[in-house]
């Protein structure tokens, strides 16, 4: 018999013995016969053969992880008057294994190709993880073991929830043989996926006011992003009564849901920051991996989630970091209910975006003491039709929004005492309280501004 990719000749138990038998074990098992030389001359085995059979079983049982007993076994062997050691190997179920001192890098992991044994690329090991895996990225081996959770325990433990050993393989951070999955590296401090965000001056990508990156744990990013973003949240004030109510840029559930869900969602076989853009008129959320098949925007709309990550769901869910599975979007256009602008999920090719506008922004803008000053929808519209009446559809044309949206607008600006509407056949129109009282004088209708 010649060496082949399932057989192996070695003249003793040395480590390029040991790296065939992790080879064997990587691949598709194999026997390795030690004590017989490359030309399939037989040397023999010198000394105590159950001694040295023993040697080699708990030499590569010692070295291994996880444990390989049960996927080799040892036997001593006589040929020709001379006591050889037949070592059958199996293919493991925990592909793949690698030497506990070394690790899943190259020097740690041997594949059998051909007749020979060899060091596995990087991105072999990579593969090799995911062909053994379960198609769930954060369910699959990690490559990086040495991980800590400084911060995650830190949070664990501000929401009195146990995070030792046994919480961790329930909560799927631990597998069954004892190592880490992806779910614990991206909770851990060593987490290698990161948050880019940019702050725009204008509407376009041309001119940086700002820019960051963040890093760390997930928890920490979470943290650290939402901070970041209220530096940059600026507020208007308007006085109801003899109270100033300030109006954010932007609801904070909104900035909050929408990030977690760009990680919650995101697709971390592809490498690649989520992306966190603050333009003058809006703040996008752009997460790799498109959205789960058989989701539509309208199921999104209603609460109905597929979740990518259910495993990380479940953790955010329990440290009350989201309310509950599928309430992110319409938690953040529930933000948005009185509002005329909306926000928005676009299509994108291999991503997720989310776009929430700034409620302050106006498409009108004027220039005061060489500073930009927004001016709001409900001024524009009653500099616009002062002492005339006009339709929704007119609002919506000097607005550059939808019908339905100025519409809202209207009944909001009604409700606050700001217009007053009449019918004109089937449809509403609408004018200032001052216009209405000059209509009702005069008992002529002003004609309407138009925006044709």
């Amino acid at each position: 018999m010649i060496e082949n990719q399932t057989v192996e000749y070695k003249r003793e138990y040395n480590q390029k013995a040991k790296n065939t038998m992790l080879a064997f074990l990587n691949t598709d098992g194999g026997t390795l016969y030690l004590g017989i030389d490359d030309d399939a001359s037989i040397y023999g085995i010198d000394g105590d053969i159950d001694i040295e059979a023993r040697r080699v079983a708990s030499g590569f049982r010692d070295s291994v992880t996880p444990d390989p007993s049960g996927y080799f076994k040892v036997e001593p062997e006589k040929r020709e008057g001379k006591y050889i050691i037949l070592v059958t190997v199996e293919r493991g179920s925990a592909i793949p294994y690698c030497y506990a001192a070394d690790g899943l890098v190259p020097k740690g992991v041997y594949v059998r190709v051909g007749s020979n044994t060899v060091m596995a690329t990087r991105e072999h090991i990579r593969q090799m993880i995911k062909d053994n895996g379960t198609g769930q990225f954060i369910s699959e081996l990690s490559i990086e073991q040495s991980l800590t959770f400084e911060y995650a325990d830190r949070i664990f433990a501000a929401k009195e929830v146990k995070f030792g050993k046994e919480q961790k393989q329930s909560l799927g951070l631990i597998r069954p043989d004892g190592r880490y999955t992806n779910l614990a590296l991206i909770l851990s401090d060593q987490c290698p996926y990161t948050t880019k965000a940019a702050i725009f001056e204008g509407l376009n990508k041309e001119k940086f006011k700002d820019r960051k990156e963040f890093t760390g744990s997930l928890f920490k990013q979470i943290e650290d992003v939402h901070t970041y973003l209220h530096v940059f949240n600026r507020s208007r004030s308007t006085f109801e009564g003899a109270y100033r109510v300030d109006h954010p840029d932007y609801p904070d559930v909104a900035i909050r849901e929408a990030y977690v869900n760009a990680l919650i969602h995101r697709d971390y076989y592809i490498e690649g920051s989520v992306l966190v853009s603050m333009f003058g008129d809006r703040l996008e959320f752009m997460s790799l991996g498109g959205v789960m098949p058989g989701v539509t925007h309208d199921l999104m709309l209603a609460g109905v989630s597929v979740t990518r990550n259910e495993k990380l769901a479940r953790i955010f869910y329990r440290l009350n970091i989201i309310e509950a599975f599928g309430t992110g979007i319409p938690r953040i256009f529930g933000a948005y209910e009185r509002s005329v602008r909306q926000p928005e999920i676009p299509v994108v090719d291999g991503g997720f975006l989310i776009r929430v506008p700034n409620m302050n922004y106006s498409n009108g803008q004027e220039t005061a003491n060489g500073k930009t000053v927004g001016i709001t929808n409900e001024q524009r519209l009653l500099a616009t039709f002062a002492d005339a009446s006009f339709s929704k559809q007119d609002a919506a044309g000097v607005l550059g929004i939808t019908v339905s949206g100025a519409y809202k607008l209207l009944q909001r600006m009604t409700e606050q005492g700001l217009l007053v509407a009449y019918k004109e056949g089937k449809q509403w129109i609408y004018s200032e309280p001052s216009s209405m009282a000059k209509l009702i004088t005069s008992g002529k209708p002003k004609g309407r501004k138009t925006t044709h």
